[in-house]
């Protein structure tokens, strides 16, 4: 996919910006998907941490004002690559049988699709940028979410074993990436969902 998008960059090189946005990249990726890729291309070869904003932009032909229009800085796009698909995956939760192993499940899925990616996230991101860190709090205020749109009541209880469970996931989802013998990803969501305190099973389950 980023090759593809590299090649369709160089067709549109020459355009100005509001003409490769609308000739030739919002045919098929939005704005935000542009500047993942471009990240996503440059971290194949770079860390993350000497990644700069700049190199984003003009990576993706588009400008610094394009860029900070969408994402607050570029721990903030980092964060976006997965977390737009989790809440794409959490929409489906309780819908045509979908469960909450099928949502870890997809979740695995996207981990192991981009593996590479996320361990260089998880070695080269530290302090208030670290992945880890903003994935867990981002994955709790997700489920949270998820369940007051229930109409679950938000206790300080289910408000601790949610962020107790965020962190311990991602800390797994960590030691998983830099496994030699890759665990598939079905036995993964397994362990991921069996792992859960009784409390979450019950509500996330029913």
């Amino acid at each position: 996919m980023v090759k593809s998008f590299v090649q369709e960059r160089a067709v549109c090189y020459n355009k100005t910006e509001t003409e490769r946005e609308d000739r030739c990249f919002m045919k098929k990726r939005n704005t935000k998907e542009i500047f993942a890729e471009t990240l996503l291309e440059l971290a194949e070869h770079k860390t993350i941490d000497k990644i700069t904003v700049k190199q984003i932009t003009e990576g993706s032909g588009l400008s610094l004002q394009t860029f900070y229009n969408h994402f607050l800085d570029k721990a903030d796009l980092v964060l976006w690559i997965h977390m737009s698909k989790a809440e794409q995956f959490l929409q489906k939760l309780g819908k045509n049988g979908y469960t909450f192993r099928d949502y870890l499940l997809d979740n695995v899925r996207f981990y192991a699709e981009h593996k590479a990616f996320l361990r260089n996230a998880f070695v080269n991101t530290h302090g208030q940028d670290s992945y880890a860190a903003r994935s867990a709090e981002r994955g709790c205020d997700m489920l949270l979410g998820y369940l007051r749109s229930k109409g679950i009541p938000e206790t300080e209880e289910i408000r601790f074993y949610l962020r107790m469970y965020a962190y311990a996931a991602v800390h797994m989802v960590a030691e998983w990436t830099f496994q030699r013998k890759e665990m598939p990803p079905e036995v993964f969501a397994k362990y991921l969902e069996g792992g859960m305190p009784e409390t979450l099973k019950k509500i996330l389950h029913d």
